[in-house]
């Protein structure tokens, strides 16, 4: 290996460790822990990205916007960090795009309705909102490559989708999408289907019948010139101009609620989420970025009963956290529909565990398992098919919104009105072979489908 290095590769080799050992014995023992987990990649910590941003620009005493352009167009914390802090570091952070290397996204804020988002942008750009991959393309001449919300290639998954996407009418261009599955009545099919479908390289992931489609709804870059602080309006321009109509997301221009209902309607008839609210003055920004764009996803909320609970971690610690959820089958017996821990503030952590321990039937040292008695109200935005649950059906982002100890357990949702409320497209529930009732066995290291 000394060899292999050289000489030069030894000296670096050997500084690198001079600084490391330098920087070591300046820390703490809190600290040393910190930077040895951060080495080794053991390290967790709850520092999101914003967070880390503020940091890098003030070691690298540049301007947060500066910076945060740089982390989005080198496309990763990680990268900006090392352009900006390393030995070799430019005077001004980069702030142009580079073709086949995936910017860091725009991403959308949450409202609960189409009111309130057109409240907030009366004059908007509404599209509909996929529930697919977020697919950024890049192409110049005949080279497409596509790249997901992580940054990862996954132009293998799409070569279906290569041909259409090499004739756009541009040389070079980053268009910003969506890749998801439709099938024969050309109903947009779950997540899970088109994430399977690219997982899998492809058209090899879906039953014969069924194909991936991409909608592009933005134009980040257009022959040799950034896009990126354009309004949106005119990134959707350049988009048409070289993008066919047939794969261009879906949107009406309005401020009329009535109008925008139908949209959404729409939306939803065609297997979709929901709908995209867009300021069309709004530039292109790595993440969230307040109201420019809301995401709506009208949730609903069933009553089911509490099958079981799993005990916290963390701040949870002490407490009943993560609920197994159940539906009533006709014949009174109760079938697991999902897991949540989303929710529950500190009285309702602290009610629940009381209670659920006076109800218990079964205990290991992480579940306890409780009489179908205790009724909770659940907000959700949708149900799709899922092998983990008996029922074969699962609910999507479930949240807790309140206990309700004034509600008999014959009075919850049936599980057949749960199937019946599949997306469309979804196609029948995959039930496991095995017939449970009440809760699942609770097995030692059970695992949850969300962490506490």
């Amino acid at each position: 290996m000394e060899r292999a290095l050289g000489p030069a590769g030894r000296r670096d080799r050997d500084d690198t460790l001079a600084r490391m050992r330098s920087l070591y014995d300046r820390l703490t023992l809190d600290e040393r822990h910190f930077l040895a987990s951060a080495l080794t990649g053991t390290l967790r910590q709850g520092s999101l990205g914003g967070v880390m941003l503020l940091a890098i620009a003030e070691v690298a005493g540049q301007d947060e916007a500066a910076v945060r352009r740089a982390l989005m167009v080198t496309g990763s914390i990680t990268r900006a960090a090392e352009v900006l802090l390393g030995p070799d570091r430019p005077a001004a952070p980069a702030s142009s795009l580079v073709l086949f290397q995936p910017l860091a996204p725009m991403l959308a804020a949450s409202v609960e309705s189409l009111e309130e988002a057109l409240a907030l942008t009366r004059d908007a750009q509404i599209e509909w909102k996929v529930d697919g991959v977020r697919a950024q393309v890049h192409k110049e001449g005949a080279r497409v490559a596509i790249y997901s919300r992580q940054g990862n290639d996954i132009t293998a998954g799409c070569s279906a989708l290569l041909p259409s996407l090499q004739s756009l009418a541009a040389d070079s261009a980053v268009l910003d999408g969506e890749v998801f599955a439709v099938g024969p009545d050309g109903v947009a099919l779950p997540f899970q289907d088109s994430f399977s479908a690219l997982a899998s390289k492809g058209q090899s992931g879906l039953y014969e019948r069924d194909r991936l489609c991409i909608y592009l709804f933005d134009c980040l870059h257009r022959d040799g010139r950034d896009e990126l602080d354009e309004p949106l309006q005119a990134r959707i321009e350049a988009l048409r101009a070289i993008a066919p109509a047939a794969i261009c997301m879906p949107s009406v221009r309005t401020g009329d609620v009535d109008l925008a209902r139908g949209f959404y309607a729409d939306a939803l008839a065609k297997g979709h989420e929901g709908v995209m609210v867009k300021d069309p003055s709004s530039p292109y920004r790595f993440g969230g970025r307040g109201r420019a764009w809301l995401k709506v996803k009208e949730s609903r909320t069933v009553d089911l009963v509490i099958l079981a609970a799993e005990w916290g971690s963390g701040r949870r610690k002490g407490y009943l956290s993560n609920l197994h959820l159940g539906a009533r089958r006709e014949d009174g017996t109760f079938c697991m529909v999902g897991k949540t821990f989303k929710g529950l503030t500190d009285a309702m952590l602290a009610w629940q565990t009381e209670k659920l321990q006076e109800i218990a039937t079964e205990r290991t040292e992480h579940v306890v398992a409780v009489a179908p008695s205790l009724v909770v109200e659940i907000r959700f935005n949708d149900v799709q098919r899922s092998p983990r649950y008996p029922g074969g059906i699962a609910l999507r982002f479930a949240r807790v919104v309140r206990h309700r100890p004034d509600k008999a357990a014959a009075e919850t949702e049936l599980l057949d009105a749960l199937i019946g409320r599949l997306a469309p497209g979804a196609g029948p529930p995959r039930p496991k072979a095995a017939h449970t009732d009440d809760a699942p066995p609770l097995a030692k290291n059970q695992l949850s489908l969300f962490d506490d």
